[in-house]
This record gives C-alpha cells, structure tokens and sequence, in this order.
C-alpha cells in the first residue's frame, strides 16, 4: 500500500510541476512534460524557491 501511495504522490507532484511551468512562464502541456522530465530538480527548485 505505501509503495501505491509514493506512487500516486510522485504522480501529483510532476503533474503540479508541469502545471506551475504552464501558468508561471507560458508553457504548452507537451513542453512542460518534457522539461520536467529532462530537467526535473532544477524545475522542482524553481517551484519551491517560488
């Protein structure tokens, strides 16, 4: 069960990232994707310092 909820945790969290690139510098929704996978702790540093 702990392992489904990491899971679905880690899941919000990169759809809040992708969602904080679109309304904070323009993204569309396949660039988000793409930059929080490439790029995923620089942009979760971004969301935090934010």
């Amino acid at each position: 069960m702990e392992t489904r909820y990491n899971k679905e945790y880690q899941q919000y969290y990169i759809y809040a990232l992708e969602q904080f690139l679109i309304k904070t510098y323009g993204y569309s929704e396949h660039d988000a994707r793409i930059k929080v996978m490439q790029d995923y702790d620089e942009v979760k540093e971004d969301f935090e310092r934010k």
